[in-house]
């Protein structure tokens, strides 16, 4: 009995080892639903109906970094408290988002083993390969999917230093985040100085920053008044204080949690599902050394809050992390009204784009942007508005120099963003300049034209000349100008004066893109 004893241990080890040296990798965490049945939950939101998915996400070539349910559960755990906490100071009580729990200090990691080495999934590139083996992952075990929202974490690859290249994915992508696993990565080591310290803090920062993507939040920057108390904001350069020196949410952050699927303790059918829209009136103005933003909408889908972000860049750069910030809440009608003091702000000069955002409970945001500059530390608001236009029945296309079947020019007066005037495209290819001409019937006073564009930029009016006519035969250009490239907002035109006519033709000679061919969703002309 002895030897048969003795012969079933040295079996045991035998097997142990060769699965050891065949795959380091596939000795996984105990099962989790073993854990959970014994187990009493306090966590404050454990009955959040949607828990946010984390995916422990290893490649063929990579080992796992030891002890990395602990380390990462207590920085999810830590972290779920941190927000919590902010959100209760921005009025929205101690709401966080869930974690699907093993205990109170243990979460669920779901541990997901790459079908490829790591150069299938670089940086630059690979969070789509990721992706795609974790959504077939859910496909196979929808029960495991706990919400819309993943937080996926890969072991470095060659490099401790989140500044060299060569590592995996760190960055945010729609719903689904990225961040990266090293052995210091450990709460225990935030704030301490030195290498390991700073690591952790910019790493674990970066985790943190990168999960708010995942959350729907936005880049922003604490304002002014606020960063002595407040510090620094997590979605603007929160990656490398977060443990060293105060680290918050801002008002706009929180108020896009509020909002958020993993932060929400009812149940909806239609999470971020689309959402009627249509900004209607909106005025600004500057008063008491304030940016005043007011105005009005229609909306098929409640608006909790509104916020406005005042982002200086340069149209097309991504130094959204400068952009300072406000939340308002929805008044009667669906109106709002948002004041930003200029003592917020850092710079009171160069070009803005101010973005408005509406919160829908749904977790649906619907976003306008509209740019303007400061002049001598004035903001020139001339552009950050809705005229009422005239309205276009009885208007007509009376001549254009090119248009596809399916993008007719009259498309341009339907005042509807899903048509659009498209120069053809598909039998043949007519160069720019193109154009289209319309007769008002009757002669009308404008102040100036607006142009919307489709949401695929490809071949939007780029520079555009704007002439009128009284006979429509003989033109005068009114105005030559560059419009941004820039979709669902109208783009004003103002006049230098008012302008008498009753015909307008625009011509484009040359798109966004550099294509040949131009294309344009609405055209409407104001005098107010």
């Amino acid at each position: 009995m002895r030897k048969l004893h003795l012969l079933r241990a040295i079996a045991c080890m035998l097997i142990l080892t060769y699965s050891c040296e065949k795959n380091q990798i596939e000795i996984l965490p105990p099962a989790p639903e073993e854990e959970k049945e014994n187990a009493e939950l306090t966590n404050a939101w454990r009955d959040n109906p949607y828990k946010l998915n984390v995916i422990y996400f290893v490649p063929t070539d990579v080992d796992t970094v030891p002890n990395f349910k602990k380390r990462l559960s207590d920085i999810l755990l830590f972290a779920q408290n941190e927000f919590a906490d902010n959100m209760d100071r921005e009025g929205y009580g101690r709401k966080s988002f869930g974690l699907d729990l093993i205990s109170d200090q243990m979460i669920n990691i779901i541990y997901l083993k790459g079908k490829f080495a790591k150069a299938t999934y670089p940086y630059e590139g690979g969070s789509g390969a990721v992706k795609k083996e974790v959504d077939a992952y859910f496909t196979e075990h929808p029960s495991s999917k706990k919400s819309e929202h993943n937080l996926i974490i890969i072991p470095t690859y060659t490099t401790e230093d989140p500044n060299s290249p060569g590592g995996p994915p760190f960055y945010g992508t729609g719903t689904t985040c990225y961040a990266l696993d090293y052995a210091n990565l450990d709460r225990k080591n935030l704030g301490i100085g030195g290498t390991t310290g700073w690591k952790a803090t910019v790493w674990i920062g970066g985790l943190l920053h990168e999960l708010g993507h995942g959350m729907n939040a936005s880049h922003n920057k604490m304002n002014k008044s606020l960063q002595s108390t407040l510090g620094t904001a997590l979605m603007g350069a929160g990656n490398s204080t977060y443990g060293i020196s105060t680290t918050s949410l801002t008002s706009a952050t929180a108020a896009t949690f509020n909002t958020s699927q993993v932060f929400s303790t009812e149940t909806r059918t239609d999470w971020y599902s689309p959402v009627d829209f249509e900004l209607k009136t909106l005025r600004s103005s500057v008063e008491n050394n304030k940016i005043v933003v007011e105005g009005s909408f229609t909306t098929n889908k409640t608006v909790n809050e509104v916020v406005v972000w005042h982002d200086k860049t340069p149209y097309g750069s991504n130094n959204d992390y400068d952009a300072v910030q406000w939340v308002a809440k929805v008044g009667a009608n669906n109106t709002f009204k948002l004041e930003c003091p200029l003592t917020d702000f850092y710079e009171l000069s160069g070009d803005y784009q101010l973005r408005l955002g509406f919160m829908h409970v749904n977790g649906t945001r619907s976003t306008e942007n509209f740019l303007y500059t400061f002049n001598n530390n004035i903001p020139n608001l001339q552009e950050v508005v809705l005229h009422t236009f005239l309205p276009t029945a009885g208007w007509t296309i009376v001549d254009k120099d090119s248009e596809e079947n399916d993008g007719k020019a009259s498309n341009v007066l339907d005042n509807n963003r899903n048509t659009f005037w498209h120069t053809e495209w598909k039998s043949s290819q007519p160069i720019q300049p193109h154009f289209f001409a319309i007769d008002m019937g009757a002669a009308i006073t404008a102040k100036g034209v607006s142009f919307r564009n489709r949401d695929n930029l490809n071949g939007a009016l780029k520079d555009i000349k704007i002439y009128t006519s009284q006979n429509g035969t003989t033109w005068t250009i009114e105005k030559e100008v560059q419009l941004p490239k820039s979709a669902k907002s109208w783009i004003n035109v103002n006049f230098d004066a008012p302008v008498s006519t009753r015909y307008f033709k625009i011509e484009s000679t040359s798109s966004w893109g550099d294509f040949y061919y131009s294309n344009l969703a609405d055209f409407a002309v104001f005098n107010d």
